[in-house]
């Protein structure tokens, strides 16, 4: 029979470690409590549902692409693999320029600023034109409703072209002679990214253009703006390389002339909502099944290695209510491809 002391003893033992026990549970207890309080805190918080209060969206207009080889693909990245691309992406809406009642004498101005100051000829409803009297000859065609319009000379064609064409000091001065021009068209547009700007140099050889490698030799330059990135995303082209908005400036006799432009620009509006877009895998199925835009190809085979997978916007030149989404890939011989990025079913019929 245990005595008084030996139950007492056992007693305070068992109360010890009930009350260490106690303790490493009520430790426990705090330290996963915290741990997760942490990881809720360090978790991203999941993205609000697409807000897609436009409703359904126009198909993107692709213009009718230029290679009529069927091309198939293999993925070639970096990784090996596919990126992942977000659930969703913005979609802007464009802004539509309200007619203005003195349009034509807004355009008069416009076209008198940068030196055709001979009467329009009136072409259409709305599409004038004006010439300039001096050398070399140029016209320019416009749409007084509208920011378009195209400036061509036939300059290159005269046989003396080459003789008057004088070499560019360098392609900075290019690009501010186009910067110029616009501007005094009030056709600047303020979303342009000047970083970005592109210059390809040519000479003049037998009334064509040819592509130098050496700028001392650049008798033309053309000059393509850019509009900014949306969201850290591009605005891609109809061609990926080049924009809707460019321009051929020549150095004649050591003065620096427009002689050519096409310009093609809608503003964007600051409205914009979420939508759900296919994931990398879904536009890639879509590329092989011969379903993409293809914007640039130079290479002579059939197979094209995609070494890059992207997301950006696109305009064309046709008008347009929305900026959306595209999946650009990036393949060998300068090729690039284009597929709708929004999901099928947020597209109309």
């Amino acid at each position: 029979m245990p005595t008084l002391t030996t139950v007492t003893s056992k007693t305070k033992s068992t109360l010890k470690w009930l009350s260490i026990s106690l303790v490493y549970l009520s430790i426990l207890f705090v330290v996963t409590k915290i741990g997760i309080a942490i990881k809720e805190r360090l978790a991203p918080t999941p993205p609000p549902p697409p807000t897609l209060a436009f409703g359904k969206l126009p198909s993107i207009s692709f213009p009718k692409g230029e290679i009529d080889r069927k091309l198939t693909y293999s993925l070639d990245t970096i990784t090996g693999f596919l990126p992942t691309v977000p659930y969703q992406v913005k979609v802007y809406k464009m802004e539509h320029i309200k007619p203005q009642y003195l349009a034509l004498d807004n355009a008069r101005r416009r076209t008198s600023n940068v030196g055709f100051r001979s009467s329009e000829i009136n072409l259409s409803k709305y599409w004038y034109r004006w010439t300039n009297e001096g050398y070399p000859f140029r016209e320019i065609t416009l749409n007084i409703f509208s920011p378009e319009f195209t400036l061509s000379s036939p300059f290159l064609s005269d046989p003396l072209a080459a003789r008057f064409a004088t070499n560019f000091p360098n392609q900075t001065s290019a690009i501010n002679t186009a910067v110029e021009f616009l501007s005094g068209m009030s056709s600047f547009p303020n979303d342009i990214d000047l970083t970005r700007t592109k210059t390809l140099s040519y000479s003049i050889t037998d009334s064509i253009l040819t592509p130098v490698a050496n700028i001392s030799r650049t008798q033309v330059t053309r000059v393509d703006f850019f509009q900014q990135a949306l969201d850290q995303l591009p605005i891609y082209y109809p061609n990926a390389t080049t924009s809707t908005i460019n321009l051929l400036v020549a150095s004649i006799q050591n003065q620096q002339i427009v002689i050519g432009a096409n310009f093609t620009y809608q503003p964007i509006s600051k409205s914009a909502y979420t939508y759900p877009i296919k994931t990398s895998s879904q536009a890639f199925s879509e590329l092989k099944a011969q379903k993409a835009y293809i914007a640039s190809y130079f290479g002579s085979t059939t197979n094209v290695a995609i070494k890059n997978v992207s997301l950006g916007y696109y305009i064309g030149k046709e008008k347009q209510d929305y900026v959306m989404p595209i999946v650009v890939f990036e393949g060998n011989d300068g090729f690039f491809a284009y597929v709708s990025a929004v999901r099928d079913e947020w597209i109309g019929k």
